[in-house]
């Protein structure tokens, strides 16, 4: 089922929380953007922001497909690191949700 609130969003991130660090290295994820403002409309992506042990690209192409097919939305999976730009970092952590 598509997540349509920021409530069920945080609750399936948090459902699956154990199985992301697990399966995928996932050390941190949190949200920002329309799910994060409550300003979700039904063609609204998720925003995503993680730290990963490994980011190689198999580690991030299998997140990003098992996250889409949990919340039935595309997501926009943004990796933690330190080639990310302060000003954009700075614009995400304004919202951002921490699950």
């Amino acid at each position: 089922m598509k997540v349509e609130t920021k409530q069920e969003l945080m609750q399936r991130l948090s459902s699956v929380k154990p199985k992301l660090q697990t399966n995928f290295g996932v050390l941190y994820i949190g949200f920002f953007g329309s799910f994060a403002k409550d300003n979700i409309s039904p063609n609204s992506d998720v925003d995503i922001l993680v730290e990963m042990k490994e980011s190689d690209f198999d580690s991030v192409a299998g997140l990003q497909i098992f996250l889409e097919s949990l919340l039935e939305r595309h997501v926009d999976l943004v990796r933690k690191r330190s080639r990310l730009k302060p000003s954009f970092l700075n614009r995400i952590q304004k919202d951002l949700v921490n699950v």
